[in-house]
């Protein structure tokens, strides 16, 4: 239980950038307990998951080795349950939906921080999690 709620915390607060409610915290828990056993992971895919499970940098980091390298990954699924979730809960689901102030200068500059940050952490996503995944493939075999 410990895990699955670090998770949701982490992945909450990257995708919203505020804390997990305690409804929200039940209701991925309740996913887990109702289809979280169809959710089959590799011993890399359980790696990703509890690195992103550290919140901050790292759940950046493994959500942009997964989104290039792993996009069937268990933490793919993981983090669109919490972005659906997001979705349909208050306050979290006001944030989400607002649009942002600036107008179209606004969202260029934004579109260009947000592609140079996925550039870097992508690149730096792969130095970290590569040797880690050749590692763990090499030892399946």
């Amino acid at each position: 239980m410990q895990q699955l709620e670090r998770e949701c915390r982490a992945y909450t607060r990257y995708l919203c950038g505020q804390d997990a409610s305690p409804y929200l915290i039940e209701k991925y828990l309740d996913f887990h307990q109702k289809l979280g056993h169809e959710l089959k992971a590799d011993s890399f895919d359980s790696f990703l998951v509890r690195m992103s499970a550290r919140g901050g940098l790292w759940v950046g980091l493994s959500d942009s080795y997964a989104r290039i390298l792993r996009k069937n990954s268990v933490l793919r699924k993981k983090l669109i349950v919490v972005l659906a979730l997001l979705e349909c809960t208050p306050p979290s689901f006001e944030k989400l939906d607002s649009v942002p102030a600036g107008g179209i200068v606004g969202a260029v500059l934004r579109l260009a921080g947000t592609s140079a940050r996925f550039v870097l952490t992508s690149a730096l996503a792969v130095i970290i999690f590569s040797p880690a995944r050749l590692w763990m493939t090499s030892r399946e075999h």
